[in-house]
């Protein structure tokens, strides 16, 4: 009996799909996979156990150290970007006192950083899904972080404006290329629970941006915003430094691209980081590169990196879905978060500024707590991507309407309660946008819906701004309306993607 290496298995039994399945397995195989079966016995004509696929490989490598330092620098991102959001949510009541800025120019200034992350997302799936992953993520952290110091310098409304608006764009660049890289070099059972991890670090950077608030504020409409701003960009440049060392291009990508040699390096150095047993062998570089004519072939013609590749192949109907469920989620996370510090304001007025900090970062945690929730529920069969996204919008929608309709001394915590499902929300988002795509217009799919998600951001000031002027909390209500409307559409995503190979 043969007992040779884990891979030579193949020879004798069917083409693995997953970790735990095969085409013959009794396991239920989702609709994305039957299609690739019919498709690789249709279309190529390898026989099926001369392939390896690279999600088999990767589960085979597992997680490890190579994985670390790039979770690592996406976290490190992540924090800076969190970081940002706060300043920005804290300078409004600042800028509005400090430069007697309107609320249309606070509106103004809400929507220029949002027009400018759709420019961005929209870029960066063109870029990322035609040149790379970590090229455009270099360059775009880099000046982010320039930028980011650039707004120090501003000394009225309409050059931070401009400033704000290239970083919208900047970071409308990175985002979605640092979701696709870790969707990319994460083992499928891990992946929907790791990336939800790394998303709650978003949320460690709004309270990281708090933390400095405390010492260079003096109140919520008072204090040194330039030197909050100094301080907070420093996670964003340590990122940077750390990715010139550490960052590699996605393996996966290069595969499907035509640069196998560099896959293969990437993969040795997966494997030797990693410390895995696995021996990358000149017939398993075979088997790989069979999988990769097989995949490229199936997608000739049919996943060019454009727009217009995300409506074909019977997609059109779910890219709309995607698209409505992230534009309520900026609509209503963001007008939470940009309106938490003015309703505080109105409503606790015999608080002391430090006091209304503190609320202010009880509302953060609950993101963070959200996101562990997330991570768990995530993988849980019977919630998984679709499931959860019904529920918890729903329970969502629910917080939202007591935000409005209790007394005000509770406001604080039925938005907090919001935050913390709409975190969930937003993870559950990702993980099934980065998996319902195939490698070839993946970042373009998390691009578009990400930069989609960010129009909502656009009209939310103007609109919530408005509303909140005429009667304290009452946004909330359009929040929770909007909630239970996107809870119902999502019944309509066409399939699950737990457990889900990556194409």
């Amino acid at each position: 009996m043969d007992n040779g290496p884990w891979y030579s298995k193949q020879e004798s039994s069917p083409l693995k799909l997953s970790r735990n399945a095969s085409i013959t397995s009794p396991r239920r195989m989702d609709n994305s996979e039957l299609k690739l079966i019919r498709e690789y016995n249709s279309q190529v004509s390898i026989p099926e156990h001369q392939i390896l696929s690279f999600d088999h490989l990767l589960d085979e490598i597992n997680f490890g150290k190579f994985q670390y330092w790039i979770y690592g620098i996406m976290a490190l991102m992540s924090i800076s970007e969190g970081a940002q959001i706060t300043i920005f949510t804290l300078m409004v009541p600042i800028l509005k006192n400090e430069w007697h800025i309107s609320d249309s120019l606070n509106s103004l200034q809400a929507s220029f950083v949002f027009v400018g992350y759709l420019v961005g997302s929209m870029l960066s799936g063109q870029l990322a899904d035609r040149v790379g992953r970590k090229k455009p993520f270099l360059i775009s952290s880099f000046f982010t972080c320039l930028l980011s110091l650039g707004t120090i310098a501003c000394q009225e409304i309409y050059s931070l404006l401009t400033v704000r608006a290239l970083l919208g764009i900047l970071v409308g660049l990175f985002a979605p290329c640092g979701v696709t890289m870790i969707s990319e070099i994460t083992p499928g059972h891990l992946r929907g629970r790791y990336m939800g991890l790394i998303t709650l670090t978003f949320a460690i950077g709004q309270l990281f941006g708090l933390f400095v608030a405390e010492y260079t504020l003096i109140s919520l409409d008072e204090g040194n915003w330039r030197l909050l701003t100094f301080w907070c960009c420093l996670p964003g440049f340590l990122a940077w430094f750390i990715s010139l060392f550490w960052l590699r291009e996605s393996p996966r990508f290069a595969l499907l691209s035509g640069q196998k040699d560099l896959a293969y390096n990437i993969i040795e150095e997966m494997i030797k980081s990693n410390k895995s047993s696995i021996q990358f062998t000149d017939d398993m570089k075979i088997k790989l590169s069979n999988w990769t004519h097989a995949m490229n072939r199936i997608a000739k013609n049919q996943n060019n990196a454009s727009i217009m590749s995300l409506f074909e192949n019977n997609r059109f109907f779910l890219t709309i879905l995607i698209w409505f469920n992230w534009f309520i989620l900026s609509f209503v996370y963001y007008g939470i978060v940009l309106l938490l510090p003015d309703i505080l304001s109105h409503i606790e007025q015999t608080q002391t500024g430090r006091d209304k900090i503190i609320q202010l970062v009880i509302s953060c945690i609950s993101d963070i707590l959200g996101a562990v929730a997330a991570a768990f529920f995530i993988e849980i069969k019977g919630f998984g991507r679709k499931n959860s996204l019904i529920i918890f919008f729903t329970i969502q929608a629910l917080t939202a309407l007591m935000a409005f309709y209790d007394i005000e001394h509770h406001f604080i915590y039925w938005a907090t309660a919001s935050k913390f499902f709409l975190s969930m929300t937003f993870i559950f988002s990702f993980q099934y946008t980065a998996e319902v795509y195939p490698t070839k217009i993946r970042t373009t799919g998390i691009g578009m819906a990400n930069g989609i998600g960010r129009l909502g951001g656009v009209i939310m000031p103007w609109i919530c701004m408005y509303m909140n002027s005429q009667q304290l909390r009452s946004p909330f209500v359009l929040f929770s309306v909007l909630s239970v409307i996107t809870s119902f559409s999502n019944c309509f995503l066409p399939f699950e993607t737990l457990g889900k190979e990556l194409e």
